[in-house]
């Protein structure tokens, strides 16, 4: 998923349930019956193969010991 879909779907859960951004938090499941982890921590994940420059993903982590 790129991250316009993604703040998209979540901008529009927000207004479909009529609550503010700021109301939301954000968890992940590794699918529906699975244990709840909560995102705690945005980080760089990987860039381009060419240049190793340009940001290509991130990823959500459910820990911020490191930061």
């Amino acid at each position: 998923m790129n991250a316009s879909k993604l703040i998209r779907q979540i901008q529009e859960l927000a207004i479909e349930h009529g609550v503010s951004l700021d109301d939301l938090n954000v968890n992940f499941r590794y699918d529906l019956n699975s244990d709840v982890h909560n995102i705690r921590h945005v980080f760089e994940d990987l860039y381009d193969e060419e240049t190793n420059t340009t940001l290509t993903s991130i990823s959500l982590l459910s820990t911020d010991e490191e930061f």
